[in-house]
């Protein structure tokens, strides 16, 4: 058996992994797929593509007041995990933020010049980053629930063992059936 047959188990494991995760994909997505002429804008004024540039800048910088303020709260609990996962949301929400404000600037241009094309381009970039903004904010609002499971302070398990305690000597526990040393400070 050569060497690189020994690996490609793996790989089929690997690639039919990534083909069913796909599949189950793509449908999804094919649902939510916007349709051209609404991504491009095209039954839309310069007017209400400017709005709706202005509308997303908007949207995007209440998205990241929202994190912000689930950080400060997160901040005020020391929950370190919860930290990490709504920065790098809010990474992500300020990376779109400028995106929407360069595609309103843009649009702005392109309105001035009366470029259909360029037009079109800007409004693509609103719509893109708008779309995208909603989505981290949900996931930045599932930060909470994914971390929302863990319980602070100690945690102390206790078992119990119902039968004769002379069932345990027989394998070397102590007579009176717990073999557990008394708590060394009380937990509230």
């Amino acid at each position: 058996m050569s060497r690189g047959s020994a690996y490609m188990p793996r790989i089929w494991l690997s690639s039919l992994a990534l083909v069913a995760a796909l599949a189950l994909a793509v449908p999804a997505l094919a649902a939510e797929e916007p349709t051209s002429d609404e991504i491009m804008g095209s039954d839309l004024t310069a007017k209400q593509k400017d709005d709706f540039a202005s509308a997303t800048v908007d949207e995007l910088d209440a998205s990241m007041k929202l994190v912000l303020g689930l950080i400060e709260t997160a901040a005020s609990t020391n929950d370190v995990i919860l930290l990490n996962c709504l920065n790098e949301k809010l990474g992500l929400l300020k990376g779109l933020h400028k995106v929407a404000q360069d595609a309103e600037h843009g649009l702005a241009e392109a309105v001035a010049r009366e470029n259909a094309d360029l037009q079109e381009h800007n409004f693509r970039k609103a719509y893109i980053a708008r779309e995208q903004g909603q989505a981290v904010t949900a996931e930045a609002e599932a930060c909470i629930g994914q971390v929302g499971t863990s319980f602070p302070g100690q945690t102390r398990v206790v078992v119990r063992f119902e039968g004769s305690d002379s069932a345990d000597t027989e394998f070397g526990g102590a007579d009176g059936g717990s073999t557990r040393p008394p708590d060394s400070s009380p937990v509230d």
